[in-house]
């Protein structure tokens, strides 16, 4: 028997593979096995996150029969225990905040309360969505449930979106809509019109609920944009005979670092401790899950395709999360370029992308061609990230840090809902924070969510929205301080000191069109108002030395 030649086994060595090689290694036949196997030694670190059992409760038997009877049409017969807890609180004239998991059963939380007031006392509800997508999405889901009331007492639903005509807007709100959905924006625009409307005057004095969904987005400029466009709306309620005292807000988020803050701030009411109730345990049920992270990667986009391809091979189906519009073009691209080299072509055609700016009808498309299977795997920037309901996903990708914990938790929740999932965080070896992240893996799941904060007083921003107030509805000048805090007197002293603000038998009033200058999302406006004089500049600038010390 010949000896082993040690000296060509040594040589092997000497000269490196490329990747390329290296690669075809991998992937030149049919891969089988699991992804830790494929995955090999770039898995730095892995843990199971373990399934939970539901806790469910009986369905109330005093809910409204036909509440009941389409509840129980659509499978629903029993209620998941944060549900329920939802259910009493607001029953009990409480606002709530709800931060239970990804694909826990929030809206079902918030609309059996919202529905039953609708049906036995008449009640309104406005029910806000940072994005239209997600307000579409969550309107042909309640109006799915709905559709088994009898129309003569259903209550009626209404979505206004900025692609929606002024004649058209009048038109929903003259059917006397109980339910509204709608972005900030659409509100923001719309009140100041509603002083010559007896369609919104008639809803403004019936309105009771206010659901904010995805209300972890409000932060920084949009934040307090949101919390001042809360305050006209109570303005609104009370100027049109109704009682600002007795909205309900409803907050539906992600997991946050200061839930009770967060809610309490943009109703406009911290200092009422005992009005607010969180609900922050979920009793859904929830799938095992595995979340692998990757070593840093030089190669992010080139890594994650064949990741993609690897997964569709086995018959999975998912979503793969980049942070921009450009990483999900660029990484399509090259998923086509290496099914290609791999000799697979067809698997890139199950692969689809989805970002904000997609038209309502192809957003459809895609999640409809991904419920029959003809598409496998979706590569989406942010604008999947929550909210917007997909069909069961396998598993699910993070190419790159996507900027907090909150999101990281969002994401990784899309994949494993009905049955056991797979996440994989692959860092981009280039970014500090991926290179963070990657050395303290732990804090991925046990870590504490960021805060959200704001500044609801920030002088101009306030000014702003105290102009579209004035024009709106007016102020009545002894409730300047309830509606818009203790820094809102002087904000208007000078604003009256420029002609901007006048004071009349009824109150503080405008006139123009201040709306036009508010930027809900930050950013400067177009037209900006010119409020800035010596004077104004002079108290900004005190203002902001205060706020400092």
């Amino acid at each position: 028997m010949n000896k082993p030649d040690y000296n060509a086994l040594l040589r092997s060595f000497w000269s490196s593979p490329t990747i390329t090689e290296s690669i075809e290694d991998n992937t030149k036949n049919e891969i089988e096995g699991y992804i830790t196997d494929f995955l090999g030694e770039n898995i730095l670190w892995q843990e199971i996150v373990p399934s939970q059992i539901p806790n469910l409760e009986p369905m109330p038997d005093n809910l409204p029969p036909e509440l009941i009877e389409v509840l129980q049409k659509n499978g629903i017969t029993q209620l998941y225990s944060h549900q329920l807890s939802a259910l009493s609180a607001l029953r009990k004239g409480k606002d709530v905040i709800i931060t239970t998991t990804t694909a826990s059963g929030k809206t079902l939380s918030a609309y059996p309360a919202i529905l039953e007031g609708c049906l036995n006392k008449g009640y309104r509800a406005i029910s806000f969505y940072s994005l239209k997508a997600l307000a579409l999405d969550q309107f042909n889901k309640i109006s799915t449930l709905l559709a088994g009331i009898p129309e003569a007492t259903r209550p009626k639903l209404a979505m206004l979106t900025g692609d929606i005509k002024t004649e058209e807007r009048e038109r929903l709100l003259a059917a006397n809509p109980h339910i509204i959905g709608a972005t900030p924006e659409l509100i923001h625009y719309q009140l100041r019109a509603s002083w010559r409307s007896e369609h919104w005057s008639a809803f403004f004095k019936k309105l009771r609920y206010i659901l904010v969904d995805e209300s972890h987005l409000y932060s920084s400029v949009m934040g307090a944009s949101m919390a001042l466009l809360l305050r006209r709306i109570k303005l609104a309620v009370d100027h049109h005979g109704g009682k600002s005292a007795k909205l309900q807000f409803i907050f539906l988020s992600a997991t946050v670092g200061n839930p009770v803050q967060l809610a309490q701030r943009l109703s406009g009411r911290s200092r009422d401790q005992n009005r607010l109730v969180l609900i922050d345990k979920s009793g859904a049920a929830a799938s095992e899950k595995q979340l692998l992270v990757l070593k840093p990667s030089t190669n992010a986009n080139p890594d994650a395709a064949k990741i993609i391809l690897y997964l569709l091979k086995q018959g999975m189906s998912g979503i793969t999360f980049c942070n921009s519009r450009q990483a999900v073009k660029s990484l399509l691209g090259l998923v086509k370029i290496e099914a290609i080299r791999q000799r697979c072509q067809g698997y890139e055609d199950k692969v689809a992308i989805f970002y904000g700016s997609l038209t309502s009808d192809r957003r459809a498309e895609i999640i409809e061609q991904l419920q029959s299977g003809q598409i496998r795997f979706i590569i989406s920037t942010e604008a999947l990230e929550a909210g917007i309901d997909l069909p069961e996903l396998d598993c699910c990708l993070i190419r790159g840090w996507p900027g907090s914990i909150m999101s990281f938790r969002q994401r990784i929740g899309r994949s494993g809902r009905a049955r056991p999932g797979l996440a994989i965080f692959l860092p981009v070896a280039q970014s500090p924070l991926d290179q963070y992240f990657s050395s303290y893996p732990t804090l991925l799941l046990s870590g504490e969510a960021e805060q959200v904060n704001f500044n609801e007083s920030y002088p101009i921003l306030l000014a702003k929205h105290l102009l579209c107030a004035c024009v709106e509805t007016g102020i009545p000048t002894n409730k300047l301080k309830r509606y818009f805090g203790p820094t809102a007197p002087k904000v208007v002293t000078a604003l009256m000191q420029q002609d901007q603000i006048f004071k009349g038998r009824k109150g503080l009033w405008a006139k123009g069109f201040p709306h036009k200058d508010v930027n809900f999302r930050g950013g400067s406006s177009s037209g900006t108002i010119k409020l800035i004089d010596a004077d104004l500049s002079l108290y900004v600038r005190s203002f902001c030395r205060c706020e400092r010390n």
